[in-house]
């Protein structure tokens, strides 16, 4: 560390109280460290652990399904029913339903001389004249005229 970064984490250290203790607290603990006398552990220590990894092992294998998920699938499920019953509830019926207006469609017309059949715009006099524009067009001849 720097003698620029010691000063600055020194000012710190002068004005935030959580991390003077902090700072002391791992002060005190490697001084307990040091202080102390060679480290052996207990005579049954090492069957305890072997028994522990044991356990941890079978936790493992076994497929761990919290708590928490179960709630959560029941919540969804409920969540979706509810959603469903308002729908059927608020479902217009058809009656309510507009019905769309009728659209005309082109009439095929034969020319008489030329033998080609073509579909007359809808738009045209003539649609607006024939007294059923989903019926068929009957179209008379010219020597049929007076």
């Amino acid at each position: 560390m720097t003698p620029r970064e010691l000063r600055r984490f020194e000012r710190h250290l002068a004005g935030c109280a959580s991390c003077r203790a902090y700072d002391d607290a791992l002060r005190r603990g490697v001084l307990a460290l040091q202080g102390a006398d060679d480290l052996a552990p207990s005579a049954d220590f090492r069957q305890r652990l072997e028994e522990r990894l044991r356990r941890e092992r079978l936790q493992m294998a076994e497929p761990i399904v919290p708590m928490h998920a179960g709630i959560a699938a029941g919540l969804l499920v409920a969540v979706a029913l509810s959603l469903l019953g308002f729908e059927m509830l608020h479902r217009p019926s058809a009656a309510q339903a507009r019905a769309l207006p009728p659209v005309p469609y082109p009439i095929p017309v034969a020319e008489a001389g030329v033998p080609f059949v073509t579909f007359q715009d809808p738009r045209a006099g003539l649609a607006a004249v024939n007294p059923n524009p989903y019926g068929t067009a009957l179209v008379e001849p010219a020597s049929a005229r007076h």
